[in-house]
């Protein structure tokens, strides 16, 4: 079936407040989810194979565990990027935006691709992002200049030295210093794959014109979160009456 941007954002919402995230993470969330899907990197299916790990388990926010001057590291604690994402992403461009280079690593975390809708937001704010993370036997590269509209997206073939479930996130004034400053982590191999920009718009102007495709279970799915939200809405608002 089809449904529209607003038609599925407004879903997405509905159904990660039923699971417990806090206002501003669903809205966050449900972003992410929205992004990736309509530019071609699949989030509907990314989203499918998390709603099991989330209907099993109460949200959990990553923890700081390291903290120097340009270096941090969260520990996911085995949270989706779905609800650590912004958190991550907010602590290094805080420290980007007072000049030079920081780094932060996302361990013992999952679905790290919904990452990349929360680095182009924050480049509003002048700063460049790198970020890369293994994803089966190859590395993920996305890079954002700032106020970009797109990432760079590569596949790269050297990945035996990244652990399987970390993110590294690299922030500065532009994608040249990051380079520079990092250059002797950011050697990850021979180029394998690029999703262009171009392939980016057409996908995004596909859904525009033709709808967003979902699978019918996973629509259920989330209308049924969905509804659970109404209900405890209308019993709270029923019990609440004449206080």
């Amino acid at each position: 079936m089809n449904v529209s941007r607003n038609e599925l954002s407004a879903a997405l919402k509905k159904a990660f407040e039923a699971l417990g995230f806090e206002p501003g993470d669903y809205y966050d969330a449900a972003d992410m989810v929205v992004w990736l899907q309509t530019h071609g990197f699949y989030g509907l299916d990314r989203l499918q194979a998390a709603l099991s790990y989330f209907n099993t388990n109460v949200p959990t926010h990553a923890e700081l565990v390291r903290e120097d001057e340009s270096t941090f590291v969260l520990n996911g604690k085995g949270t989706s990027i779905l609800l650590c994402g912004s958190e991550a992403v907010n602590l290094v461009t805080s420290r980007a935006i007072e000049g030079g280079t920081v780094s932060l690593d996302v361990v013992n975390c999952f679905n790290r691709s919904f990452v990349i809708q929360r680095l182009l937001k924050a480049t509003r704010r002048n700063v460049a992002f790198i970020a890369y993370w293994r994803q089966h036997s190859h590395a993920v590269k996305v890079s954002v200049s700032p106020s970009a509209d797109l990432p760079i997206y590569q596949l790269f073939t050297k990945a035996s030295h990244l652990n399987e479930q970390s993110l590294r996130i690299l922030a500065g004034p532009s994608i040249d210093r990051i380079e520079e400053d990092y250059s002797w982590e950011l050697s990850l191999g021979d180029s394998h794959e690029e999703f262009s920009s171009a392939d980016m718009r057409r996908c995004y102007q596909e859904s525009i014109e033709h709808g967003i495709e979902i699978d019918q279970d996973l629509w259920c799915a989330l209308d049924s979160l969905a509804t659970q939200v109404l209900v405890e809405s209308n019993d709270g608002s029923r019990s609440g009456a004449g206080d």
